[in-house]
């Protein structure tokens, strides 16, 4: 019995040894240090709506900097493509601003989730007889995780990968036709990044 605790005593002790050093370990990599980054995206987006034809291409360019090793701010310009439907389509442009949370993961690795707002426009065509650019506000949230590419001493380039689900609200008053409702868009992107 004495010898079955001091087992997992020991197991206890190298298991909390382990996981101090690899938080220590991942504090001290690069992602872990604050710093600027730029990067570009190419994705596919899906909207939520079964009177749309989704899956389409969707691209963004952002810029970010980190505060200290886990709060971030970020902003991109996107183009979400356009959504068609019999005798509907709105083509989806925005700008997003968001605060981004850190997550450092071993020496390779970044996760992160962020959350923020998004400033839409989205030019609508019914029937090839009405057009109309709408716009609007909207708050959007991400999750997603960089991988280091190269490292440098003053920089670095990484992959991304994420998801990021959108909220465009459309109402009938807004645009004379009967199309009102709301649409989710999710984007699953892969971006290439550079940290300064």
């Amino acid at each position: 019995m004495a010898i079955l605790k001091a087992k997992k005593r020991i197991g206890s002790i190298t298991l909390a040894m382990t996981v101090g050093s690899s938080i220590a370990f991942a504090t001290n990599s690069a992602w872990a240090e604050p710093g600027f980054y730029i990067g570009g995206a190419y994705g596919q987006n899906s909207v939520n709506d079964s009177d749309f034809d989704d899956k389409n291409p969707a691209m963004k360019i952002f810029a970010g900097g980190k505060f200290n090793d886990y709060i971030g701010v970020e902003g991109a310009i996107n183009d979400y493509g356009e959504a068609e439907n019999t005798g509907y389509s709105a083509e989806l442009t925005g700008n997003t601003l968001a605060v981004v949370g850190f997550l450092p993961f071993m020496d390779c690795c970044n996760l992160f989730v962020k959350g923020g707002q998004l400033w839409w426009e989205d030019k609508v065509t019914v029937l090839d007889a009405f057009s109309d650019t709408l716009d609007g506000n909207e708050i959007f949230y991400g999750v997603g995780a960089d991988f280091t590419l190269t490292d440098y001493k003053t920089s670095s380039i990484a992959l991304r990968v994420e998801m990021e689900r959108y909220k465009v609200e459309l109402s009938q008053s807004e645009i004379g036709a009967d199309v009102d409702g709301s649409s989710e868009v999710d984007v699953a992107s892969v971006s290439v990044l550079f940290n300064f």
